[in-house]
């Protein structure tokens, strides 16, 4: 395994408990599936330095992964709409 590797892994376990915290301490996250954020975390680690993850304090990684996790809860508002609520929803957004 490359440096690389270990550390990318070192970093998705540091995330991995973390969001196990988040979803502890606050209820509203529970409805996320942790599988499909790990692998959010993943993709967005291919993008920057998982040292940088690592090197976080506990604080400043709890407000980065809550921040990421309220982007996927917000991204699933609209799942149980129907077509014509969010036809109202658009027509309320657009100032119709």
């Amino acid at each position: 395994m490359t440096q690389t590797s270990v550390e990318k892994n070192t970093a998705i376990k540091r995330i991995s408990e973390t969001i196990d915290q988040v979803m502890e301490r606050e209820n509203i996250y529970q409805e996320l599936d942790k599988n499909k954020l790990i692998q959010s975390f993943s993709t967005l680690l291919d993008q920057v330095s998982p040292q940088m993850v690592i090197s976080l304090d506990d604080e400043r990684l709890i407000k980065k992964v809550r921040g990421v996790m309220s982007i996927e809860l917000l991204s699933t508002i609209f799942d149980d709409f129907t077509p014509e609520q969010i036809k109202t929803f658009n027509a309320v957004v657009e100032g119709k």
